[in-house]
């Protein structure tokens, strides 16, 4: 009697002749797609606002044209796509960072891997901003509204302002000490970091001034705000128009900035493969195996 060994190897394969695979060959439409529904959020409401004579249309701010159905409707799905898409973009932009850092530079490491959260936390804001127009009034008094809409949606709209804007300042960074990188890419980010500097150092006092109009000569008085309802200002004052062109500028800057990732990404391909774990290549893991034994 005679003991061998014989090896049967698992045939077994949950896809067709080939793997279901997705292939972008230049990954620069990704920043395209972000851009484009960024830029329909702030333009589709805003027609559709002026078209119903919902609000004044000199200059209200940004979240007040979103507010108001079907405004918000618009507003929503577009922050919505862009915030999808933006899901895809920045990793990969996180990704051709750290291809390009030759000479493996920790620090550059590390400020890639912080602008990655940061930015995706400013994506996040993108999705409660779209979940909490502010324009939804139709609450039992205005201490409801302010603890309710406003507490949410601010909240939202804080993570995206100062998630981009913190985000330019650590790419500005990157972008300087990235060694392949041209002289005219480097004082571009620059130029546009000084310009969104500016523009938040100048919202600094309207901003809060604004915030006390809306909430009354009494901010404090919450048994007198439960005694009224709340609805949108009509009326805009010097420091809501301030408030309201910095919004604006800040975000057309930011997505010329963001733009500029077009060149850098257009020499990028991106490959998504499905595939079962059991479905093995002779460049990957052994094909499993089992062992049986055989008597003779």
């Amino acid at each position: 009697m005679k003991t061998g060994e014989s090896q049967v190897g698992l045939v077994f394969c949950a896809c067709w002749n080939d793997h279901i695979s997705l292939k972008w060959q230049k990954c620069g439409i990704f920043i395209c797609l972000v851009i484009f529904f960024l830029s329909l959020s702030l333009i589709l409401p805003y027609i559709t606002m002026i078209s119903r004579n919902l609000l004044p249309p000199f200059l209200p701010l940004v979240s007040d044209v979103g507010g108001y159905p079907p405004c918000s409707g618009i507003f929503a799905v577009c922050l919505l796509l862009a915030s999808v898409f933006s899901a895809f973009t920045f990793p990969i932009i996180y990704e051709t960072v750290n291809h390009r850092n030759v000479h493996n530079w920790k620090s550059l490491k590390l400020a890639n891997k912080v602008a990655l959260i940061i930015i995706l936390i400013s994506c996040l804001g993108l999705i409660i901003t779209a979940c909490n127009p502010i324009g939804y009034t139709d609450v039992p008094n205005k201490f409801e509204w302010v603890f309710t809409v406003l507490g949410e949606h601010g909240v939202g709209a804080t993570m995206i302002f100062l998630g981009i804007g913190i985000y330019q300042f650590f790419i500005c960074g990157i972008w300087w000490y990235l060694p392949d990188t041209s002289k005219t890419d480097r004082y571009i980010k620059i130029g546009f970091v000084v310009i969104c500097t500016i523009l938040f150092l100048l919202s600094v006092y309207p901003l809060p001034i604004k915030i006390l109009e809306i909430l009354g000569p009494n901010p404090f008085d919450f048994a007198s705000w439960k005694k009224v309802s709340f609805d949108l200002p009509r009326v805009y004052s010097v420091n809501h128009l301030i408030c309201s062109i910095c919004e604006y500028a800040i975000c057309i800057f930011s997505a010329i900035n963001i733009s500029f990732f077009f060149k850098d990404l257009q020499n990028v391909s991106l490959k998504l493969v499905l595939r079962h774990k059991s479905c093995t290549t002779e460049v990957e893991e052994p094909a499993p195996s089992i062992k049986l034994k055989t008597i003779s």
